[in-house]
Formats: structure tokens, sequence, C-alpha cells
């Protein structure tokens, strides 16, 4: 008579859950160790994703609000600037007044004249040497084509930009040349610095705007950053609490597949040892 025995179907069962819950032991204690549930694609490749999109969103959002600060700190230097040839500009008024008083003889005027280039070179140097991380400012040759328009990149995607154009404050721009030792001279030159006065406040004007604009777009972009952060950390970021537990349960589950299996092989052991 023969016999035969059975495949160990028991210990065969044991071994599969024990490796189920060792596997996701081991998925529960990647999670813990780094933090993350997207750690590899093989978890979530949708969800991994759709993290890194938001993850470099955040990183452009945070590259945009330090170029706009740094375009505000520009804006600033070039404003200052303009205010010194603005303060210029208004001696230079009021010394074109003095000189067109009757009671100024030519030695007179031959003095305020000279005050008067001084305080043109001294503007034209300001113009000339104002610049900003080694880029001139006040010349009218700054920014990226050279024509005074400067572009900040204020935003995450390709096209998000503001730009500001800071007009020449060169004095050949401005007002040119100002003769007050001569009735003619002295009479264009009150109308010359009364142009000159009001193209810089234009100029400052327009500054000031761009300025005040790029902070309110820092706010609005520190907004999106912050949702954008919070949007990834939602997706990638572990649940403590719960992957604790998980990996609890995972654990208990492991250690009875691996008693159960240990009772499945020794019970089919003792049955062997019947026929030896």
């Amino acid at each position: 008579m023969s016999f035969s025995i059975n495949t160990n179907i028991s210990a065969m069962t044991a071994n599969l859950h024990a490796n189920i819950s060792n596997n996701s032991m081991n998925n529960s204690l990647s999670f813990l160790s780094s933090g993350s549930q997207l750690g590899s694609s093989a978890y979530d490749a949708s969800g991994l994703g759709i993290a890194n999109q938001l993850s470099a969103q955040v990183s452009g959002l945070g590259q945009s609000i330090m170029n706009a600060n740094d375009s505000i700190g520009m804006i600033q230097v070039a404003d200052g600037a303009m205010q010194g040839i603005n303060d210029n500009m208004d001696r230079i008024r009021v010394l074109t007044l003095q000189a067109s008083n009757g009671t100024m003889d030519a030695d007179s005027r031959a003095a305020i004249q000279k005050e008067i280039d001084g305080l043109l070179e001294s503007s034209d140097d300001i113009a000339k040497s104002t610049s900003f991380n080694g880029i001139k400012l006040l010349d009218g040759t700054g920014g990226s084509a050279g024509n005074g328009t400067f572009v900040t990149h204020t935003g995450a995607d390709s096209g998000d930009t503001q730009s500001v154009s800071i007009a020449d404050a060169q004095v050949s721009s401005l007002v040119g040349s100002i003769d007050v030792t001569t009735q003619a001279g002295r009479d264009a030159a009150i109308d010359t610095v009364d142009s000159a006065l009001k193209g810089i406040s234009d100029s400052r004007a327009t500054l000031g705007a761009s300025q005040n604009q790029l902070m309110s777009n820092i706010r609005n972009t520190s907004v999106s950053q912050v949702n954008a952060a919070a949007s990834e950390s939602q997706m990638r970021d572990v649940d403590f609490a719960l992957e604790s537990a998980n990996f609890s349960r995972a654990s208990l589950m492991s250690q009875v597949g691996s008693f159960t299996q240990a009772q499945a092989n020794a019970s089919a052991s003792n049955v062997t040892r019947l026929f030896a």
C-alpha cells in the first residue's frame, strides 16, 4: 500500500502573510525614517510627480521673491541718486533767479555761473557713477537691452515679469548747458531747469510705482508659496502617528506570522516522524 504527504499548505499560507507583514513593516520603517511617504515612485508614482512639481514651484516662487527684493534695492539706489540730482537742480534754479536780479553785476553773475557749473558737474557724476551690482542705472544704458529698461522675473513660470524704465539723468539729457552770464541765457535757464525738475519727478514717480508694485507682488507670491508648500507637505510628509500605528500593527502581524509558520512546520514534522 502506497501513501503520500501533501504539501504543507498551512506553512505556505503563514509564510505568505508573514512576507506581506514584513513588507508592510519595511515600508512603514522607510516612511518613518525619511519623513516622506513618497520616497520612491513605487509607492505613489502620480503623487510623487505632483509633489515634485509643487516643490519646483515653491523653489521658483522663492527665487522670484529674491528677484523682486533685488529690484527694489536697485530702485531705491536709483531713486536716492535722483534725489541728489533733484537737489542740485533746485539749487541751480535758485541761483538762476538770483543771477536774473538787476542788482547783480557781471562779476557776481560769473561767480554764480561757477557754482552752477559745479552743480551740473556733480549731477553728471551722480548720473554716470550710480550703479547696482556693476550695472549703470542713470545713464540710459542699463537693463538687458541696454536701453534703461530693467526686467524683473516675478513669478515661477516663464513670462511672469515686470519692467521698469529708468530715464537717462545725465546733464546732457536733462538740461544741456546753462549760462546765466547773459540775459538770453538767464531767460532760457528757468524753463530748462523747470523741465528737468519735472522729468526727474516723473522718473521718480515711475520708480515709486514700480517699487510698490514689486512689494505687492512679493506679498502675493509669498501667499502662493506658502499654499504650494502646504499642498506639497500634505502629499509628501508622513503622518507620524498613523504610520507609527501601521508599523506597530505590521510588526505584530509579522511576529504572529513567524509563530504560525513555525507551528505549521512543527506539525508537519511531527506527522512525518510518525512514519519514521
